[in-house]
């Protein structure tokens, strides 16, 4: 078969080596070029069906009559009304109260109008209140000793116990640390202490405080007050993970000591640490383990922080990202990295490994099935002395189940971490 190129440009070429590499160079041109014509052909004719049909729509639009476009737009507006009235029935206080166990919030004492005998106005600024405000019951809280060495969990949904995955984590910290007084904080009214989990715990641990705890009581003359009675941070999308974090800065600065998850579960004493924080990576600082000393300045620009600057369509400004803003400026300094004890002034960054061996993103390698005559895999889990916790992402992890005859990550974790809590667990939890 012969093939017949463009004499004017190949002329030229007086070599027949040099005259084919011309023609199929030629060739390559025109298939390129056929390609280029029908693809903006192919992508011509939608475009223009799309027009027309956005024309078609505006002519069937211009055709109805004036009495009918005014009912439709009056509907569309009635059904976005309905919409945003719906969403902020959703997020109210009283549906929210409605809502245990997802969040417990008690505030409708202190969030009616309500005097003092220092002042004309409440605290939200409301003038000529006929209401008392009521005094928080503080002895309720008095056997929380600041000068001894505490360690907190908060328990926020409202539940009057705890789940099996709860109770190991409270027993794997009481368990690993005798001397370190233990205390669940819980926002439920009334607690379950014949439930399973709270029996096995209170019989095997003296160093276990249960409390339960009314935030507003909790919350009344601290510098959240405003925050918790005066704004509506309840109707959020992240209220229930607020909530946790004002809680944890608020208790830090009250009673100074530890403040852990509950999904973090222990493996080896940590009362050798002390004014500490563990960044989840490199990026930034976590909040789900904290040390700090009874008023240290920390905690206490914590709780400014929050207050001041409190954002609540974001997620993590009040939590991971407040923490980190507050070292940045403690440390003086941008970069986690940098945060050298000496430009912390006695405040320890501790290695993201002391508490999250296993990073969010491969959080499964706890739940799923390991190899047994796989070396490497049963080598990879040789923590060594630092690793202090093991953080099980709840978050991400509460649908998958734990079987305790399986060979899983968690359970060799939970059956030496927890031992009393995992002997009496079901078969699968």
């Amino acid at each position: 078969m012969t093939r017949i190129c463009d004499i004017q440009c190949c002329a030229c070429h007086t070599s027949p080596f040099d005259f084919h590499v011309c023609c199929v160079f030629n060739d390559a041109t025109i298939v390129v070029m056929k390609f280029l014509r029908s693809n903006s052909s192919s992508e011509q004719r939608p475009r223009e069906q799309h027009c027309m049909h956005h024309s078609n729509l505006a002519r069937k639009w211009r055709s109805l009559s004036a009495r009918t476009r005014r009912r439709i737009v009056l509907f569309i507006a009635f059904l976005v009304f309905i919409l945003l009235l719906g969403y902020n029935l959703i997020t109210s206080d009283i549906y929210l109260h409605q809502m245990s166990p997802l969040v417990s919030i008690h505030r409708r004492d202190r969030s009616r109008c309500c005097s003092t005998s220092t002042s004309s106005s409440d605290i939200c600024g409301r003038p000529n209140c006929v209401w008392p405000c009521p005094s928080p019951p503080v002895e309720e809280y008095q056997h929380i000793n600041a000068m001894q060495d505490n360690a907190f969990f908060h328990e926020t949904s409202g539940a009057s116990s705890l789940s099996f995955r709860q109770a190991c984590v409270v027993e794997s910290l009481a368990y690993r640390n005798p001397n370190l007084t233990v205390h669940l904080l819980m926002t439920a009214r009334h607690l379950d202490l014949n439930a399973l989990t709270i029996k096995t715990l209170s019989q095997n641990y003296p160093n276990l405080r249960l409390t339960s705890i009314n935030l507003g009581d909790y919350v009344a003359g601290t510098p959240l007050e405003r925050w918790y009675f005066c704004t509506e941070w309840y109707r959020g999308w992240f209220a229930v993970s607020h909530l946790s974090d004002a809680l944890r800065f608020l208790t830090l600065s009250k009673y100074g000591g530890y403040y852990f998850d509950l999904d973090i579960i222990h493996l080896r004493p940590v009362t050798a640490y002390r004014n500490f924080i563990v960044p989840e990576d490199m990026t930034k600082l976590g909040s789900s383990v904290i040390h700090v000393d009874y008023q240290h300045q920390v905690i206490r620009m914590a709780v400014e922080e929050f207050a001041a600057d409190y954002r609540w369509y974001s997620w993590a400004h009040n939590g991971p990202e407040l923490i980190t803003r507050v070292l940045q400026n403690w440390c003086n300094v941008y970069y986690i990295s940098w945060m050298t004890l000496e430009r912390c002034k006695g405040f320890h960054i501790l290695p993201p490994t002391s508490f999250y061996p296993v990073h969010y993103k491969k959080w499964k390698e706890y739940f799923t099935n390991r190899d047994n005559n796989n070396k490497a895999e049963e080598k990879s889990y040789e923590w060594d002395e630092f690793v202090l916790g093991a953080h099980v992402w709840n978050s991400l992890s509460a649908g998958w189940k734990v079987h305790k005859n399986s060979n899983q990550l968690y359970v060799d974790i939970a059956r030496s971490s927890c031992p009393r809590i995992f002997d009496v667990a079901p078969e699968e939890f």
